[in-house]
């Protein structure tokens, strides 16, 4: 025992100088078969840990459990395997049992924090992130944790006093980030800028702080230093590829300054531009904001032959069409009626005769409403409407059934913030009535998108004002022009008629610059159009995302394509699971795949 001990010490002290491969290389398998100590085995999954190898942390912790039921450690160790694997029911219950066993265990409490944060329950992990610093007053990554929960919360002070105390404990980089953020979001820019700067000092290789330093710079204006930071950020870890977009408008951003600048109107009349420009892009994103879908699931009505590919490849991305091919000649136009201003639809129509239309749209609905009362997953008029095949054929195609958290951004590390989610968000199409004297939105209980628009439009009838101070010709006035529609374009696809309210559609709307290589496009033989159709991608794998597949009433072997989906889900799970760092995981029996119960005629 006394051996044990000691081993136990020298193996702790390499833990808190962060040498794992030493701890490995000190007590090697042999050792821990001749001791056949619980704890022994519990530091080494604590160790594994650190590295990153779950599987290996499963192996110890169980011989941990086994040598000894009551081992703390052990439960908490492989609850943390449990919860990488994405198994969480399991990781609460070793969690649960680690606490139960010691109520003083810190990393047990701060370790189902992470879990209740994960699965969304913010107010228990809080809680547990709360009670993990109430019995380690230093724990540095809880205080984080927290504060990164506070300013998700809006709770912009108590998410600053728990970076403060990060910071004042280790004079983290990652605090300094955090702090940063929420010094931004409450509008203290100085005090951002300076952690930001702080950040990259403490780390020169922090491609997150880049990338959020970037987005600050990008929205005060700064294009040039946003492009620098968002390259560095991209260069640093290719999770950060998205930044690319963001690299092209910010250069688009450069080149209509320039346009700006090299036009011959009055100084005064382009500061006054610039002015009324970024007033419309903070009630463009306010918009945007009062339209964001909360919904946890959504249903796309697509052909079999497209789901085919979402099961074969891994990989596969949604695709989101440019705006121009949408069926519905209303598209686009509804905006415009409510607004009932022809100077400004003028202006916008005119300013899109000179470029082309940069916006990518991806449409659905969501699965359940009240509690599950209503379902679109499986709706006889969204196969008459959307569920058809290759040849037009109604009701022979397949919805599927997605997780929200498709549509966002991945975190570049659990504990770190971001001060922008990417601009692939999930917004609630705005219903317009028309009624006999007048327009109203029919879901805007409050009133706040109206008074937005209201707004909006107020400072759409300044930028015509100014343009109607030069005559057509003049470049000053077509810049205005494009300005309008590129600014309204990325709104103007929100918006329709209440004859839709029924859907209760959400949709992604996304502006991509025309030169950005995202923009692909794919062949297409239908005759009298060109052969080119143009789409950007998801930001993510659809695969992971997938809950329910539900085969269309009309789809011919519907028995057969159920069996080989199956069969090609269950493939993609166990090639996931051979690679050594998997990017995510799938539990292909919980993937439901079953037949539309809709009679359809």
């Amino acid at each position: 025992m006394a051996e044990d001990n000691e081993l136990l010490k020298q193996a702790e002290t390499l833990f808190k100088k962060g040498q794992y491969n030493e701890i490995i290389t000190l007590i090697p398998d042999y050792v821990l078969e001749k001791h056949n100590s619980a704890d022994l085995y519990a530091l080494l999954a604590w160790t594994y840990i650190r590295l990153d190898d779950f599987d290996k942390v499963s192996e110890y912790a169980n011989k941990a459990i086994a040598i000894d039921p009551c081992n703390a450690s052990g439960f908490r160790q492989r609850g943390v395997a449990m919860y990488k694997k994405g198994e969480y029911d399991k990781s609460f219950a070793d969690f649960n049992k680690a606490i139960e066993l010691n109520k003083d265990f810190a990393e047990a409490y701060y370790s189902r924090g992470l879990s209740w944060s994960y699965l969304g329950d913010y107010n228990k992990a809080i809680e547990d992130y709360g009670k993990a610093i109430e019995l380690k007053k230093d724990y540095t990554s809880a205080y984080i944790n927290r504060g990164s929960l506070f300013h998700n919360q809006g709770e912009l002070d108590k998410s600053i006093a728990d970076f403060d105390k990060a910071i004042e404990l280790e004079n983290d980089s990652s605090a300094y980030n955090n702090r940063a953020n929420s010094f931004y979001k409450k509008g203290e820019f100085e005090n951002a800028f300076r952690d930001y700067n702080k950040a990259l000092e403490l780390n020169p290789k922090y491609a997150n702080a880049y990338h959020n330093r970037g987005e600050a710079f990008f929205d005060r204006a700064d294009y040039q230093h946003a492009i620098e930071d968002y390259q560095r950020a991209i260069e640093l870890d290719a999770k950060f590829k998205f930044l690319e977009i963001k690299v092209k408008l910010a250069i688009e951003k450069l080149e209509e300054r320039k346009i700006l600048e090299e036009s011959k109107a009055l100084q005064s009349d382009k500061d006054e531009k610039l002015s009324i420009e970024k007033e419309i892009e903070k009630l463009i994103t306010k918009i945007r904001t009062l339209s964001k879908s909360e919904v946890k699931t959504v249903v796309h009505y697509t052909k079999v032959l497209v789901v085919d590919i979402y099961v074969t490849n891994s990989e596969a991305k949604m695709h989101y069409s440019n705006a121009i091919y949408m069926n519905d000649p209303m598209e686009g136009k509804v905006f415009f009626e409510y607004l009932n201003d022809n100077s400004i639809e003028s202006a916008y129509l005119n300013g899109e005769k000179r470029t082309e239309t940069s916006v990518y749209l991806g449409s659905f609905l969501p699965a359940e409403e009240n509690d599950g009362e209503i379902s679109h997953e499986d709706e006889l008029v969204m196969w008459r409407t959307y569920g058809k095949d290759e040849t037009g054929k109604e009701a022979a195609g397949c919805s599927v059934v997605l997780s929200s958290d498709f549509f966002k951004m991945k975190p570049a590390k659990k504990e770190e913030l971001s001060i922008k989610e990417n601009s692939e968000e999930l917004l609630n199409v705005v219903y317009i009535n028309k009624l006999r004297n007048k327009k109203e939105i029919a879901n805007d209980p409050k009133g706040e998108i109206e008074s937005a628009i209201k707004d909006l439009k107020l400072n759409l009838t300044k930028l015509i004002e100014l343009k109607n101070k030069y005559k057509p010709k003049d470049d000053f006035y077509k810049e205005i022009e494009n300005t309008i529609f590129k600014q309204l374009s990325t709104i103007s696809y929100l918006f329709k008629s209440a004859d839709y309210n029924f859907e209760h559609e959400v949709r992604v709307i996304t502006y991509m610059p025309r030169d950005s290589e995202s923009v692909k496009f794919r062949e297409i033989t239908e005759p009298d159009k060109p052969n080119k159709r143009f789409y950007i991608e998801s930001s993510n794998d659809i695969l992971p995302f997938i809950k329910k597949i539900f085969l269309g009433p009309k789809v011919e072997n519907y028995q057969q394509w159920s069996l080989y989906f199956d069969y090609e889900i269950r493939q993609r799970a166990k090639d996931l699971a051979k690679m050594t760092t998997p990017p995510y995981l799938i539990k292909a029996a919980e993937i439901e795949i079953m037949k539309s119960d809709c009679k359809f005629q």
